[in-house]
């Protein structure tokens, strides 16, 4: 009776340390997701938001926003100068500006960006590390639950929004050692 205790407390100390192995595996996973939703998210670097800018209001200036279509036209339509600037104001505010005092105006707006953010090819790069790390996380984590429904012949929970090619993958491809039947046995 004593060595089945003994056995009993071994085998729920093995499995408690297994669970927790699982559960540093699935916090892991949720520190990389956090990790790349950040990277994801993080604003563009100021030479790119600078070309943009510079495109924006070369194109505002190319629609000509200082025609005042409406000082050409006679009577009814007919609109004083004061009259048709503001219609041209109230219909392209930008493009108004942008004519007005182009450097003014880009310097506005680049002083309200921030200056961290990240190039194209960096955030590009350091997605694709943080989808590696991912999904070795993620195959790790599903190596574990399926030698932990081995050992204890019942189904481990998965994670809700656990890579489906993960789960589906025969073990083979997640690194698991394939178990052979000696037919001449």
């Amino acid at each position: 009776m004593k060595n089945a205790l003994k056995a009993s407390t071994a085998l729920e100390r093995t499995f408690r340390t297994a669970r927790a192995d699982l559960n540093a595996i699935r916090d892991r996973i949720a520190d990389l997701q956090a990790e790349r939703a950040k990277v994801e998210f993080m604003p563009r670097d100021l030479s790119t938001i600078e070309k943009e800018v510079d495109q924006a209001i070369e194109a505002a200036i190319r629609d000509r926003p200082m025609f005042f279509p409406f000082l050409l036209r006679q009577e009814p339509y007919y609109l004083p100068i004061a009259g048709s600037f503001n219609k041209s104001f109230e219909l392209n505010a930008f493009g108004v500006f942008a004519a007005l005092d182009a450097p003014r105006l880009k310097a506005a707006i680049m002083a309200t960006m921030p200056a961290d953010g990240l190039t194209p090819e960096s955030r590009s790069a350091q997605l694709a590390r943080l989808d590696t790390e991912i999904l070795s996380a993620e195959i790790a984590e599903e190596v574990a639950c399926r030698e932990l429904e081995r050992a204890l012949g019942t189904d481990m929970p998965r994670r809700a929004d656990a890579n489906p090619a993960v789960l589906l993958a025969p073990d083979v491809e997640i690194g698991l050692e394939v178990e052979t039947v000696d037919e001449a046995r």
